[in-house]
């Protein structure tokens, strides 16, 4: 009996003894979360300064409210994490460290459970830059400002991209408006180049200058005895990132210690994002090419001195090549490649050839030569032939889709440069080496010319020159834009800026990354007091919102940084 009374006390224990063993079983249910209402981030909106030498940091801390009630500190539980991390950053503990280089705003979160709560942090860049011997003391006892003009450049309302590298402000020895001369921007070369004839200056005394650059993110002085100031790139970086997609103003006043100005007020926009790829443009002082990469130095490209032979009219690949001509108007046909700059038609080897346009693949070339234009194979550099048109033609430019050419119809024709009646039309792309028949956009009235058609990188726009001349070197050559399908006409008045000013040979940028355009042009206009009358790159913001609105889509024209000023600059191809 015992023994079978221990049998089946032993089966009895065996459900007991199995979870001890290898087989599997439910794990016991969790307990249930605590439903969480609210997380607050303390104390709320705030607004610190910064400056190089280092920023106000703030504390945040987090406030956790549950469903029933209770409120806990939760600063060390939450997940934080900053929006903008070029504005500063947030640490595990709440902690946020403003950046040294730029202002910003920024939305700080901590989540916990599912739940966030969020502040706004406004970090606002302050700076303050004295320069030789200025003594910004001189304005703590000035009351009132008498109005004056003083600004050469830049110009009110320019738009800029983002990663422009510096701007030079110049100004003047201030006029007194009080006198009665017309507002507006001075400049160093009077009337004739753009500028307003405001009269003799005010009588003043050795002045010193305070450049003051405010927008919501920042507050940058600059004191200076010096009639410009450029910044380093690290201070206009700065200014330029933190007003990234806004404005920032630009205020000067100056003193002799007698008499307190405050000349016009600038109004700078930002754009949001960088401009980019290289400007290849040619220097008749360096009978050949110059490269400068958005926001790089300007550096010697195919020139003389490398070559030992000039160059000009070119024109650049997608695929990195560069076409060109040796040796003046009418010369031969040379290429090379963009990376190692390496010859592919040397000198004395190619066909005579003016003007040229890539495919956009890069398989083709189209030259024109005394009013008539060839097809290139760029495998081979066999001519495919000459492509019939009605009359003569010049001033080609391939679409980015590749199915039309822009070019320029003329009606006394010259020189494939120089002419009279130019009628700006697009060459139909068949297929198969084939073209249509031309179709005119822009027919200018009696007495106008029209030339330099380019498309725009989306391919909705062309813009081209129109004047009363030849076509080469015209004072009163301007801007305009036209749709690809035709249409209105904009004439660019921002970008113009005045009459006779020589803005010629317009050229688009690459596709950015905003609803904003670059166009870039060579114009006679004077850059402040460093170059009067001789051809420069300037650069033009050009939005189509404005001109789907019936405005003019242009802004004010800035001059291309890092070039050389002493040089006389022309033709800026925009490459990718």
């Amino acid at each position: 009996m015992a023994v079978a009374a221990l049998a089946i006390s032993t089966l009895a224990l065996w459900p007991v003894l199995a979870p001890l063993g290898c087989s599997e079983s439910p794990a016991p249910a969790a307990a249930p979360e605590r439903a969480v209402s609210q997380v607050e981030v303390l104390p709320g909106d705030v607004e610190v300064l910064t400056r190089a030498t280092g920023g106000d940091g703030v504390q945040l801390t987090a406030r956790v409210t549950y469903a029933d009630g209770e409120v806990i500190d939760a600063t060390d539980l939450v997940e934080w994490t900053s929006s903008n991390e070029t504005a500063g950053t947030i640490s595990a503990t709440g902690w946020f460290e403003p950046s040294t280089e730029n202002g910003g705003v920024t939305w700080v979160k901590a989540r916990f459970a599912g739940v966030e709560g969020q502040v706004t942090i406004t970090v606002r860049y302050q700076d303050e830059r004295v320069e030789g011997d200025a003594d910004p003391s001189v304005f703590q006892d000035v009351t009132s400002f008498e109005p004056a003009q003083a600004w050469l450049y830049p110009q009110d309302g320019v738009n800029l991209p983002r990663n422009t590298p510096s701007i030079e402000f110049q100004w003047a020895s201030p006029t007194l408006l009080s006198t009665g001369a017309d507002t507006g921007m001075l400049d160093s070369g009077g009337p004739e180049t753009g500028g307003t004839d405001t009269g003799d200056a005010a009588s003043l005394g050795p002045m010193t200058w305070w450049l003051h650059f405010v927008s919501e993110l920042t507050d940058v002085s600059i004191y200076t005895t010096e009639q410009s100031w450029t910044a380093d790139e690290e201070t206009w970086l700065g200014i330029a990132a933190t007003n990234a997609g806004g404005t920032v103003t630009v205020e000067l006043y100056g003193t002799d210690g007698a008499t307190a100005v405050q000349a016009e007020t600038l109004e700078i926009k930002v754009s949001r994002f960088d401009a980019r790829g290289s400007i290849v443009y040619w220097s008749t002082s360096a009978a050949g090419f110059m490269q400068v990469p958005y926001g790089q130095a300007a550096e010697s490209f195919l020139a003389y001195e490398e070559t030992g032979h000039c160059m000009g009219c070119h024109s650049v690949s997608r695929t990195g090549y560069i076409a060109f001509t040796y040796a003046g108007g009418d010369g031969q046909l040379g290429v090379n490649k963009m990376e190692d700059r390496s010859e592919v038609i040397p000198f004395g080897e190619g066909a005579n050839a003016n003007f040229k346009t890539w495919s956009p693949d890069g398989s083709r070339l189209i030259s024109t030569y005394q009013g008539r234009l060839t097809l290139w194979d760029t495998a081979t550099w066999q001519s495919l032939g000459e492509i019939p048109i009605d009359g003569t033609a010049t001033h080609v430019d391939w679409s980015p889709d590749g199915t039309q050419v822009a070019l320029v119809l003329t009606d006394e024709h010259t020189w494939d440069w120089s002419f009279t009646g130019g009628r700006i039309a697009v060459l139909p792309v068949l297929g198969d080496d084939t073209f249509g028949v031309p179709v005119i956009l822009y027919e200018a009235d009696p007495g106008i010319n029209a030339y330099y058609p380019a498309f725009s990188p989306d391919g909705n726009w062309i813009a081209f020159n129109t004047s009363t001349g030849d076509s080469y070197d015209d004072p009163d050559a301007e801007l305009h834009v036209i749709s690809a399908d035709g249409g209105e006409v904009y004439t660019l008045d921002a970008a113009n800026f005045a009459p006779d000013m020589t803005n010629s040979w317009p050229r688009w940028g690459p596709l950015p990354d905003d609803d904003i355009l670059w166009l870039t042009f060579s114009s006679k206009r004077a850059y402040g007091t460093h170059s009067v009358d001789k051809p420069q790159i300037w650069v033009t913001a050009f939005d189509p919102a404005a001109a789907a609105a019936g405005l003019d889509p242009s802004y004010p024209a800035f001059w291309l940084p890092n070039q050389d000023y002493e040089q006389s600059n022309h033709i800026p191809v925009w490459t990718e």
